[in-house]
């Protein structure tokens, strides 16, 4: 069994995550995360400081959460993509081949607490496989 999770860094992703391992961790999956940092707007030297800064600060999450799949003792694939997160996700679900897709659910007022996010929405829709929104 293959599970993609979309893991952004926050902690409603690490929840989601640790969620995902707890339901599905009897039947030795393998893990791939996937983390996608947007590219900068313009070309501007501040904007490229921004995404390099940015884009370390996933990396950085990306293995610590890729380091705790470890020690639950599961096979873990890590993925940092650059782009727009919906079709980099969608292409890499495309690519993998996941058995399922989990995302965490963002928001969290009145408002967010009736809709999903744009990406979980967009996942929803067109992924090919099987989606799971986490709610924490």
């Amino acid at each position: 069994m293959k599970i993609m999770i979309c893991h952004d860094g926050s902690r409603k992703a690490q929840d989601a995550l640790e969620k995902a391992v707890e339901l599905f961790k009897l039947q030795k999956p393998e893990i791939i995360l996937i983390t996608v940092v947007e590219e900068p707007l313009d070309a501007t030297s501040m904007d490229e400081d921004s995404f390099e800064k940015w884009r370390d600060r996933r990396d950085a999450d990306l293995k610590s959460a890729a380091n705790w799949v470890v020690q639950q003792g599961l096979n873990v694939d890590a993925i940092l993509a650059v782009g727009d997160p919906r079709k980099m996700i969608v292409e890499a679900a495309e690519n993998k081949n996941p058995d399922i897709l989990v995302v965490g659910r963002r928001g969290g007022g009145l408002i967010d607490n009736m809709v999903l996010g744009s990406v979980s929405a967009y996942l929803v829709r067109h992924a090919d496989c099987p989606v799971l929104v986490m709610h924490s």
